[in-house]
């Protein structure tokens, strides 16, 4: 251990800290791994980049140390969702050769340091941001006003400094460099108006938080410390538990890993207060001068927030909301834009053009802060809801918005009987699969699958009701789609046709492609609430028609076919999807036969292939309801030749000529035409 090092260890009383390691650069990671492994009651963790979500999770109040050689701004990114999510609880040091990318670093991480540097400065910078000290200065020539302020400051658990006037006050700010000065106006050597002017102008102190105290409490005094940039001002006598209160917030926002706001503004000191304005509440900052330069930024590290001029430095505004569109949509940040108080047209052309919001030059840092939070709030309500939407089915939506504005009790069971098609799929020889693969790569291969199924089913205006393993169950209310059973008739189309592109475009499935089988009923059935009301109410749908849709899923393996539809859900379609009636079939709980059908097509966009199947499997089909047995094997045979099986041994084809030699050998002494499903 260093003795530089092991000298500021011994300075900080709360040294109980632990490093969680990630450089890149393995040179460097040796020599910490030499001069680090145990640092007092501290200890190091050094990690891979897959590793610090969980390294994190595990391990609260740490220095996070980053660095990598090739992917400096996958990093950043991480670091700023660690931040949000963590906040304080985890102290992030960045570390670069690239000193340019110290601005956006530094608007998400603790500190950005130019790598590489020794362990002892390593040490250092790592006790500045871990240390628990709250630095306060108070420059005062009031012997009085310290006697009374400092004793409580301190107990309140804050570092006091003390200055007697106002030379010595800017004197200590650079020495001690506080992270709060509380300024009188009326000092002998300096006043407190120099003073504060005197601190922004350097740029180690240039965002130092300054209250200024003072009996002059006047508009005209106000207005003069807040022009030289002063950020609060209270009038003696002060109200000490008032001071503590203000003091106490500005340390509890700094660092609190809220949404990331980039400055595009031709004045870098205009710029500047508005950034400090920004991160005295909490938000990451950065700035650019020109729309090139914010391009070039947010292509690196994403921002929930752009705050424009209206006539950039390099082009126009719709220029900016043009470039804006060509960047991904998750990644596209809200913009508001700063136009002349009489432009009028002026915002009116920006809000058509995307802006977010307006906010009228010359305007108010408080009136400033809260159009940025309402636009930030609109942009997380928005996200909010679209991230719902992915985890709740939109009859979900509908139900708790009809219980919240019109339920007068929370734990009132609602039941509704609904007319609805529903669906149902799974993949064929799962378990199989699942011993081919890691359960990594079967939950990624899952997820894939999921992600097509879902996009087609919304598209289509469905609602996910859940996802069960490998399976998924999906549901179409005919109040909303236009014709349920034609949406998921449809769906089950456009599934299989996006399932076998995800096939052929994937390195893996290319090669062993996964198989679903999806099947669909539509009739009545119960929407309604289930679960425990004081823990968990999901929304489902229950009843026979749900019942018959699964198990005719679970039929497709008999047939070894990938869909299958009940005549329920055919019914009204059938000048609009090619079918072949597939078998009249006795589930078990009814009393009559069902026909089900395969979906082989849209009509019109049929091939050669399925024509010629139809015909010859449903000749089969008539004369083996029939009971003539021999000519229904001759025709199965012919279909045969047509199918485009998932198993060689067994299609609808092969298993109708099973069928009908084994009646033929076991001639039925009375033959109703159709066959009971005895397996689930």
């Amino acid at each position: 251990m260093t003795s530089v090092a092991n000298q500021m260890i011994s300075k900080d009383e709360n040294k109980d800290f632990k490093f969680i390691i990630c450089i890149e650069n393995e040179s460097y990671c040796n020599y910490l791994k030499q001069s680090l492994p145990t640092i007092g009651e501290n200890s190091a963790l050094f990690i891979d980049k897959k590793n610090i979500p969980n390294a994190v999770a595990e391990n609260m109040d740490v220095i996070l140390l980053l660095q990598s050689d090739n992917e400096e701004y996958e990093l950043i990114k991480i670091a700023t969702k660690l931040k949000r999510v963590f906040s304080n609880e985890i102290k992030i040091i960045f570390l670069s050769l690239d000193y340019q990318i110290n601005q956006e670093v530094s608007a998400v991480v603790d500190k950005f340091l130019q790598f590489p540097l020794s362990a002892d400065d390593l040490m250092a910078a790592s006790l500045e941001i871990a240390s628990t000290l709250k630095k306060v200065l108070l420059i005062d020539d009031s012997k009085l006003v310290h006697k009374t302020i400092v004793d409580d400051l301190e107990e309140a658990g804050f570092e006091v400094y003390q200055a007697f006037d106002g030379q010595e006050g800017y004197e200590k700010a650079i020495e001690c460099k506080p992270a709060v000065i509380i300024c009188d106006i009326e000092m002998p050597r300096m006043n407190g108006y120099e003073v504060c002017e005197a601190i922004r102008n350097d740029e180690h102190l240039a965002d130092t938080h300054i209250i200024m105290s003072s009996t002059l409490g006047s508009a005209r005094d106000q207005k003069k410390g807040f022009q030289v940039g002063v950020d609060e001002y209270i009038t003696k006598p002060v109200i000490i538990s008032e001071l503590i209160d203000r003091v106490d917030k500005v340390f509890s926002r700094a660092s609190s890993g809220r949404e990331s706001v980039l400055l595009l503004d031709k004045s870098s000191r205009f710029a500047r207060n508005m950034a400090k304005s920004l991160s005295q509440q909490g938000f990451s900052t950065r700035t650019a001068s020109s729309i090139k330069d914010a391009l070039k930024s947010l292509k690196r590290i994403s921002c929930d927030l752009i705050i424009a001029e209206l006539e950039p430095n390099d082009g126009t505004i719709i220029d900016l909301f043009h470039e804006l569109g060509g960047l991904d949509k998750n990644n596209s940040p809200d913009v508001l834009i700063i136009v002349p108080k009489d432009g009028q047209s002026d915002a009116r052309m920006v809000l058509n053009a995307g802006a977010a919001g307006v906010l009228s030059k010359p305007f108010t840092n408080d009136a400033f802060l809260a159009q940025v939070e309402r636009a930030l709030a609109d942009r997380r309500s928005r996200r909010e809801k679209e991230q719902l939407g992915r985890y709740v089915s939109k009859a979900s939506m509908r139900m708790a918005i009809e219980k919240a504005i019109l339920g007068s009790d929370d734990k009132q069971t609602r039941a509704d009987r609904k007319s609805a098609s529903v669906f149902f799929s799974d993949i064929a020889n799962f378990t199989a699969r699942c011993e081919r693969y890691s359960p990594k790569e079967i939950v990624e291969q899952i997820n894939l699958l999921f992600e097509v199924m879902t996009r087609v089913i919304m598209k289509n205006q469905g609602d996910i009701d859940k996802f069960i393993g490998d399976a998924c169950m999906a549901f179409w209310l005919d109040e909303i789609a236009k014709s349920s059973s034609e949406a998921v008739m449809l769906s089950i189309l456009e599934m299989q046709q996006q399932i076998a592109v995800m096939n052929a475009d994937h390195p893996v499935l290319s090669k062993d492609p996964i198989v679903v089988r999806m099947a669909a009923n539509t009739g009545e059935v119960i929407l309604c609430d289930l679960g425990a009301a004081d823990a968990r109410v999901d929304l489902t749908i229950i009843g026979d028609t749900v019942n018959i849709a699964a198990r005719f899923e679970s039929a497709c393996k008999q047939y070894g076919l990938t869909n299958l539809v009940t005549e329920e859900t055919v019914r009204g379609n059938m000048d609009k999807f090619l079918l072949r009636i597939i078998d009249k079939v006795r589930v078990n709980g009814k009393k009559e036969p069902l026909n089900c059908y395969e979906i082989l097509s849209i009509k019109g966009a049929e091939t050669k292939t399925h024509t010629k199947l139809k015909e010859t499997f449903e000749s089969g089909f008539v004369d083996y309801q029939k009971g003539d047995f021999n000519k229904a094997v001759s025709s199965f045979k012919k279909a045969s030749k047509y199918e485009q099986d998932i198993d060689a041994s067994l299609t609808p084809s092969s298993l109708y000529i099973s069928r009908c030699e084994h009646l033929i050998n076991n001639p039925p002494s009375e033959w109703s035409g159709f066959w009971s499903l005895t397996e689930k």
